[in-house]
């Protein structure tokens, strides 16, 4: 790494200051934290709001919510994070920091903050200042609600979230914020490293860890100015591993939770849990099920599946008390949910409605989804086929079709002709692959048409249907392609990651994925 005076920044930061200005941003530790039952109020005034994003986007800083993490592609670099600015190129972050120019890259200096990546190595002296040489001091400053979602800071303090800690989706080989290892938490726990609660507190004050500014409703933050109080289950049904559960709240609270809900919309519900420091809400995020539009005032459905065991105890701790509520009103310790954020959007930070509305060569709409994932997709199919105008196909994997989620919906959307489906049934059972309403028999057939075709061996998914009906399927008979096609993906990371490689397979991938593939946190 080249270092030069460290009390002269360095001009090669010119190169950097000139970029175009950020698309995008976003996020820190989703669900494994957080929301404090006392939280302390930190005053918004005495830090100066960060640059707005482009319009176009759903970047931090705009007036239409926020997408998703940085997962290192460089389509988030930008001058408020520093990243790829080149360790070669900038001087090593140091005291000079204190006294230049906020949005000065420097190479992160590794005795100091562990990073790994060319494009993780870099940030500025701002976020150095708040970082490490404020951090554990009279001088240091809470975080705005802009640094958190971008996970651009990395508080002294922290360390590396075990891997416990972290759910699938937001391990450091998908999303490495912020400095190419992943999130950051408080040292022996899986509480973010960045936290309101901590205001005064000797978290703050000796470990050096960093105070959140308040208001910010975003994964893992723990201010409580948006909580929606739930005030009963209003409904529960269970579909094997599946359970659908209907929340009840108020009708303002509803329009509050709903006032931004987009397809691929995300909530978290929290519940404080002595089992956390200070008594933290413990949350569990969920892809909301309703729509503004088509959804019942004072309802807000979430599919779920049964969580897994091997994760730390405060990470699912939420997931596991959603699934044991009985109907009726909420006892106990009380539960909350906080208005819809994120959406499907693509490796461009655009919202998946607004990036359809701005690209007239889409003519088709494939969305690919497995296990709870089907309530992401739901949304966005409800909205799409009420819109009209695209072709829409889904191509869903389950366990078993008697266990199908959203059964008759599904069946009266093919029967309108409004959805192409393709199910595809991973038991051996054969009354797993039986079903009395046409539509849903002739989905099962689609999927079994496809995995005799498939030739790579081992069990056939979604995604792998996906790609083989772009090959030689239902979607290349429809005249679908990547250069018409949008891809929604809603599931399991492994969903995810499958999908977008087996999508880099066909033709136009390299000119057409970045724009039109779309997903969630």
């Amino acid at each position: 790494r080249h270092t030069t005076d460290p009390c002269t920044p360095p001009v090669a930061r010119r190169s950097i200051l000139h970029m175009p200005h950020a698309t995008a941003g976003l996020l820190l530790l989703t669900a494994l934290a957080c929301a404090s039952a006392e939280t302390v109020s930190v005053d918004a005034a005495g830090n100066a709001k960060a640059a707005e994003s482009s319009a176009e986007t759903c970047g931090a800083g705009d007036d239409q919510g926020k997408c998703g993490f940085d997962d290192g592609s460089g389509s988030y670099a930008s001058v408020e994070t520093g990243r790829g600015a080149g360790t070669d190129k900038v001087s090593t972050c140091g005291e000079w920091c204190a006294g230049a120019e906020a949005n000065a890259p420097c190479a992160i200096d590794t005795t100091v903050m562990p990073c790994q990546g060319e494009y993780w190595c870099t940030t500025t002296c701002a976020l150095w200042t708040v970082s490490i040489l404020e951090a554990a001091t009279p001088a240091a400053r809470p975080l705005t609600c802009e640094q958190f979602i971008r996970t651009s800071a990395f508080p002294r303090g922290g360390e590396v979230c075990s891997d416990p800690c972290l759910l699938n989706e937001i391990k450091p080989s998908r999303y490495p914020a912020p400095t190419g290892l992943g999130f950051l938490c408080a040292p022996g726990t899986c509480d973010p490293a960045v936290q309101n609660r901590y205001n005064g507190t000797f978290k703050a004050t000796e470990l050096g860890l960093a105070v959140l500014e308040c208001p910010c409703n975003w994964f893992g933050s723990d201010c409580s100015d948006d909580w929606v109080a739930v005030e009963r289950v209003l409904r529960k049904e269970r579909l094997g591993d599946f359970e659908t559960t209907v929340f009840g709240v108020s009708e303002a609270d509803w329009q509050r939770v709903m006032a931004e809900h987009r397809p691929g919309g995300v909530v978290r519900v929290q519940a404080p849990s002595p089992t956390a420091w200070g008594d933290r809400p413990l949350e569990q995020p969920y892809a909301l099920a309703n729509d503004r539009e088509s959804g019942v005032v004072g309802e807000l459905e979430v599919l779920t599946g049964p969580p897994e065991t091997h994760y730390h105890p405060t990470v699912t701790e939420v997931a596991f008390r959603v699934r044991a509520l009985p109907v009726g009103p909420v006892a106990g310790t009380p539960l909350y949910i906080n208005p819809s954020v994120a959406g499907f959007f693509n490796k461009h930070y655009r919202f998946l409605l607004d990036a359809l509305e701005g690209d007239a060569a889409v003519a088709h709409v494939a969305m690919v989804a497995s296990g709870a994932g089907l309530s992401g997709v739901r949304t966005a199919l409800a909205t799409l086929s009420r819109e009209g105008g695209k072709a829409l196909h889904l191509f869903y994997g389950l366990r078993d079709v008697r266990h199908l989620p959203y059964r008759e919906l599904l069946a009266r959307w093919v029967a309108a002709g409004q959805v192409g489906l393709t199910l595809l049934v991973s038991s051996g059972d054969p009354a797993a692959r039986e079903a009395p309403e046409p539509e849903i028999a002739a989905a099962i057939a689609a999927g079994q048409k496809l995995r005799a075709q498939h030739a790579g061996g081992g069990k056939m998914y979604a995604q792998h249907a996906l790609h083989l009906s772009f090959l030689a399927g239902s979607l290349s008979e429809a005249g679908a392609a990547l250069s018409n096609t949008a891809v929604v993906i809603c599931g399991r990371s492994e969903l995810l990651l499958d999908t977008e490689a087996l999508l880099g397979e066909l033709p136009g991938s390299a000119d057409y994925l970045p724009q039109r593939v779309f997903m969630n946190i």
